[in-house]
């Protein structure tokens, strides 16, 4: 639908009769309608601003002023309040969304318009790729050299220097290649390099004198053809059980026994281990194991070893087997030497206690520290009835004792 334009024609005027004569109606009210009697008044007009009126008025000549109708009507019947109304035409020259007639103005001008590159909202083209002008684009779509501003500044200097400038790591701040440990490829480093943690290597085992070898490598080299703890499920013990007297030992009811292991890298520890000959069970209160460091300090240690909980299983297995003793707590320990201590209260009924596997003890006093290390590897401390594990040991009060038990340590 389309809007058409009223008002403002030759014949759109308003009189009003005085004295038998006829004048203009100045400041009259016209309303429009869709039929010379009664019918339904048009309210749905515009003024030329495009805001909505319902009627127009005339200006002191009678004049009624243009305005726009209502959507696809082309004539209606004005109303000035006289009795009578009088039929207006559209203009046919301009609708409001109908796109057809002939030009009544352009851009708000009329007569003989000329516009300009402004009055389009466009740019003259004389202000094309001048100065204070506009750019203009090449058959590239790209503004042409010659049209782009010069640089706001050139480069005076880099990091303080001038001229035919020359830069090396040191002057942005970096390490030369060759100073620095790169993450691949083959290099060599020179100096002594200090770690924070142990480096992890590589899976494989090396191949010649030169090359670095993995902890799994070591420990498996070291033993080569021998037995070792891990090979029987143990964290360190006090030497090979084989090498021991095919008859075990009672370690008595007096005094504490004090057997050395090495451990050779760090490693929890949950369980004091013996290997005994023959065990019938019943130990009484008191009876208990310690676990001490390098210094004598305890660092764990077993509950009273007459409890279901601690008291080591019977053994009456042909040839003996492994018997042992839970901590009461695992001990995370570090790779060293430490003195496992124990007492064992007899059975009261029968009188004993485990047999315990021992390393050759025939001698009153054998030796019990070797090479040029103070550690005493087997000990007793004779006097003592410690019911339960003292918090440390005087390893220099220690007695060269003349029972060598094995004891070994486990997770």
């Amino acid at each position: 639908m389309a809007r058409y334009e009223f008002g403002a024609g030759v014949a759109d005027f308003v009189v009003t009769p005085s004295d038998g004569l006829w004048g203009v109606g100045q400041s009259v009210t016209v309303t429009f309608w869709d039929a010379a009697t009664d019918g339904t008044q048009y309210t749905n007009l515009l003024n030329t601003s495009s805001e909505p009126i319902t009627s127009v008025t005339t200006d002191q000549y009678g004049t009624l002023p243009r305005f726009w109708g209502p959507d696809g009507v082309t004539g209606m019947w004005a109303d000035a309040g006289g009795g009578v109304r009088a039929y207006m035409d559209a203009h046919s020259v301009t609708s409001i969304g109908g796109g057809s007639g002939a030009v009544e103005s352009v851009n708000g001008m009329t007569g003989a318009v000329e516009l300009l590159a402004e009055d389009v909202g466009a740019v003259a083209a004389s202000s094309v790729g001048v100065a204070n002008g506009v750019a203009s684009l090449d058959e590239t779509g790209l503004v042409p050299v010659e049209q782009l501003p010069a640089a706001s500044a050139a480069v005076t200097s880099v990091n303080g220097q001038t001229g035919a400038v020359v830069l090396d790591a040191e002057d942005v701040g970096a390490v030369a290649t060759g100073a620095a440990v790169l993450l691949t490829g083959a290099q060599t480093v020179g100096g002594v390099k200090t770690f924070s943690s142990v480096p992890v290597g590589p899976s494989s085992d090396p191949t010649t004198a030169n090359q670095l070898a993995r902890k799994g490598y070591v420990d498996a080299a070291a033993f080569a053809g021998d037995w070792s703890p891990q090979d029987h499920g143990l964290l360190a013990w006090a030497f090979d059980p084989a090498v021991g007297m095919s008859t075990g030992i009672f370690p008595g009811t007096n005094g504490i026994r004090v057997t050395a292991v090495r451990l050779r890298s760090p490693a929890t520890i949950g369980r004091v281990v013996w290997f005994a000959t023959g065990y019938a069970g019943g130990l009484q209160t008191g009876s208990w194991a310690g676990l001490y460091d390098s210094s004598g300090a305890r660092v764990a240690m077993t509950g009273d070893m007459s409890t279901a909980t601690y008291e080591p299983a019977e053994q009456h297995a042909s040839g003996g087997g492994t018997i042992s003793s839970p901590l009461t707590s695992a001990y995370a320990a570090s790779a060293g030497v430490y003195y496992i201590a124990w007492r064992m209260i007899y059975n009261t009924t029968t009188g004993d206690g485990p047999l315990l596997l021992a390393a050759e003890s025939s001698a009153g006093a054998p030796p019990n520290v070797f090479g040029y290390s103070p550690v005493k590897r087997f000990g007793v401390y004779s006097s003592s009835s410690a019911t339960s594990p003292p918090s440390s040991l005087t390893l220099g009060s220690m007695e060269n004792g003349a029972n060598r038990f094995w004891a070994a340590l486990a997770a």
